[in-house]
């Protein structure tokens, strides 16, 4: 699994100032499958962001009731975070998938995130304050149910 935080300085613009990033290995089953979709080569894509968008809206839900909420502080080793203000609770979203072809590689990349500014303070630390994760740490939890619905619409798709 791939994770790489994603920064922006400008607090005006609509993307996240901080995502965590995953990347799904799919089971043979769903690499498998992938063969029956040679006819539309566009379709096979399109199923996985179709089933990422659907699973990491779930995910994002997950991590705010189960990483963002509570009163803490919680040890660092439980990665949750206890609600101050709310505003990371609130601000934590999924962002849409979007699929990017180069070449022959094609590649679907979905995001959960929060647009607070210290978002990526907690999740990735400072000098001062230790990395919590609780954006990678749901992530985590969940990429098996992501890989789950991620077939699930390639299955979806292949019926006629």
């Amino acid at each position: 699994m791939r994770q790489e935080g994603v920064f922006s300085r400008n607090v005006s613009e609509i993307c996240f100032q901080m995502s965590a990033t995953i990347t799904i290995q799919l089971s043979p089953s769903a690499i498998a499958l992938a063969d029956r979709f040679k006819s539309a080569p566009t379709e096979f894509p399109q199923a996985i962001k179709r089933g990422m968008n659907r699973a990491l809206s779930i995910v994002a839900g997950r991590i705010q009731e189960k990483r963002l909420t509570g009163h803490g502080p919680f040890p660092v080793s439980e990665h949750r975070l206890g609600e101050r203000t709310g505003q990371l609770k609130l601000r934590t979203r999924s962002t849409p998938a979007t699929v990017m072809a180069a070449g022959n590689t094609v590649t679907v990349t979905g995001a959960i995130g929060s647009s607070t500014r210290y978002a990526a303070y907690q999740e990735f630390g400072t000098r001062r304050l230790p990395a919590r994760a609780p954006f990678r740490t749901g992530i985590q939890e969940n990429a098996e149910y992501i890989g789950t619905e991620i077939e699930k619409e390639i299955v979806k798709s292949l019926k006629p």
